[in-house]
């Protein structure tokens, strides 16, 4: 993993979630699509819209949190960090099983504009809920 200068504690909160099943072979076992907005405080403040594909293979449809399968995506993220504002993309990937989306990111090279030009980072996070934390670690080219 390559080293980065700083570290970011950043709370999420979900805005929106607008989820579509795209195929399925049974109500169990299906891809889905999904589109999500949310709010950005803490060490970087600002918004974002993410795009995920998700493949289901266990879990009750009825039952968001019981769901069980790997997504991945990409998040365009609107925001000031350490004093500096622009955009920058996070590519996504990840699994949700036991109620829990364990998601690992990275900013996308050459991805950051305005004052983020130049961003490079990688984080987590683990959310059970419309709120969570992310832990980021970042430096500028």
């Amino acid at each position: 993993m390559p080293d980065f200068d700083a570290h970011a504690t950043i709370t999420i909160t979900g805005k929106s979630w607008d989820e579509k099943r795209i195929a399925e072979t049974d109500p169990v076992h299906a891809v889905a699509s999904a589109v999500f907005t949310t709010a950005w405080s803490g060490d970087a403040t600002g918004e974002s819209t993410c795009g995920l594909l998700i493949s289901y293979v266990d879990g009750d449809p009825a039952d968001m949190h019981s769901l069980v399968g790997p997504y991945t995506g990409y998040e365009h993220v609107r925001a000031t960090l350490a004093g500096r504002t622009g955009t920058f993309v996070l590519a996504t990937s990840g699994d949700h099983s036991g109620g829990v989306a364990r998601t690992d990111v990275t900013v996308v090279p050459e991805s950051g504009t305005g004052e983020l030009a130049g961003l490079r980072g990688a984080g987590h996070y683990a959310a059970d809920a419309m709120e969570y934390t992310m832990e980021l670690d970042y430096s500028f080219d």
